[in-house]
């Protein structure tokens, strides 16, 4: 049974309802169709090792930002607002062959709740618990709950759910929250604003010049809720994406992992990482191994900056961490086992960064395998991929191709 949802401008929110022309569900838009295509990477129920697990979608080189604050302030009331809220990060990822090289800035929302009978206007920075929602929010408009809403104004994609829907993602990895908790998160998430510069290298191609990218949008692009009072998961929402989430779908930037796997995990380090090797780690097979910097990845999680005094008790902290988010992903069933390598400073013979050598487990090797093909199959009904001595395929020469 198809879980794509089929909407009509009825049943929006009357905020939406005069701001439209038309909308399409993913059973209707090529896009959508392939953005909630999880047909194929069901993992079968008899192979005991793996269960089902659920599917899902995360953006190439988007989803590697460090669009999370994971410590300082995250939710403080408007007077005790700090003199700098604008937190900037820098951007270095290689995806694809393409290097993208930059900075990020992140601007905090001002949300409203109820203290003490009146309400009181906070500070909210985007943080861990927005990005637990967030990725429920995409596991939904993987599932189908996307649309397109041809709006006066331009074409949207936005997740139609109710809060229950969302509640129930969340419930089942393990990170219930309420529902007063979802609404002021997905507020946060529409609210908070991303700026970001970088240029694009092309690694593969010397002859292809860099191109340079300028930004302002926010998490959300806009967010409606309608229902009665007292409804509470009954409440229906519309969560319009950003355009450049928009721009990442119609050009299949993404690629698909196993939404349980990631978000089941406790620590937030440990569930970045583990959708940091779905995303990175594409050639995972026997053999071959996966190398980081303790302090790269720290700064590229967001832990520290690059302007940060490193002493010999932060190091050992950050790597005692990273030994915890290791021991995650060896019962997780990602790694087998890993190594450390000291890296020392030439003049002093000090310890000043480790070097990290990851094994791949048998399990995630398959589950990896799994995954190519279905994004090679998508990649091939959507266009981008080429196939050589081919003008029309239908779905059995797909399946042959994917499958060699």
């Amino acid at each position: 049974m198809s879980r794509k949802v089929n909407i009509s401008v009825d049943n929006l929110p009357d905020t939406l309802r005069g701001q439209i022309h038309g909308v399409e569900s993913a059973i209707d838009n090529e896009s959508l169709a392939l953005f909630t295509d999880n047909k194929d990477v069901r993992i079968s129920i008899e192979n005991a090792a793996h269960g089902l697990r659920a599917y899902s979608n995360t953006f190439n080189h988007y989803d590697l930002w460090g669009r999370f604050v994971r410590s300082g302030h995250k939710k403080l009331p408007l007077e005790e607002a700090p003199k700098k809220t604008i937190v900037t990060r820098k951007i270095s990822e290689k995806v694809d062959g393409i290097l993208y090289d930059g900075e990020i800035k992140i601007t905090p929302a001002v949300v409203s709740s109820r203290k003490d009978g009146e309400d009181v206007e906070y500070l909210v920075w985007p943080s861990d618990r927005e990005e637990k929602v967030e990725r429920a929010l995409i596991r939904l408009a993987s599932k189908g709950k996307i649309v397109k809403i041809n709006f006066k104004s331009g074409i949207q994609y936005a997740v139609v759910f109710s809060m229950n829907e969302l509640a129930q993602e969340l419930k089942a990895v393990g990170q219930s929250m309420p529902y007063p908790q979802i609404k002021e998160s997905l507020e946060a998430l529409q609210g908070s604003k991303l700026s970001f510069k970088y240029s694009a290298t092309d690694t593969k191609n010397t002859d292809i010049d860099d191109s340079f990218y300028e930004s302002n949008m926010n998490f959300l692009s806009s967010l409606h809720f309608s229902g009665k009072k007292g409804q509470g998961g009954n409440v229906k929402c519309v969560a319009c994406l950003n355009a450049f989430v928009h721009n990442m779908i119609d050009n299949l930037e993404y690629k698909g992992y196993y939404f349980n796997s990631a978000q089941e995990l406790k620590r937030g380090l440990s569930r970045w990482m583990m959708l940091r090797l779905y995303h990175l780690w594409r050639y995972a097979a026997p053999g071959k191994t996966y190398h980081f910097r303790l302090l790269s990845i720290m700064e590229k999680y967001g832990s520290i900056y690059s302007t940060d005094d490193i002493t010999e008790n932060k190091l050992k902290a950050l790597r005692r961490d990273m030994t915890t988010t290791m021991k995650d992903l060896i019962e997780k069933g990602a790694i087998s086992e890993y190594s450390i390598t000291n890296v020392k400073d030439d003049k002093t013979g000090n310890i000043i960064d480790y070097t990290y050598e990851m094994h791949p487990s048998d399990q995630f090797c398959d589950e990896i395998l799994t995954l190519n093909k279905q994004n090679k199959r998508i990649e091939i009904q959507g266009g981008k991929r080429i196939v050589e001595n081919a003008v029309l395929i239908d779905e059995d020469k797909i399946e042959e191709i994917v499958e060699k």
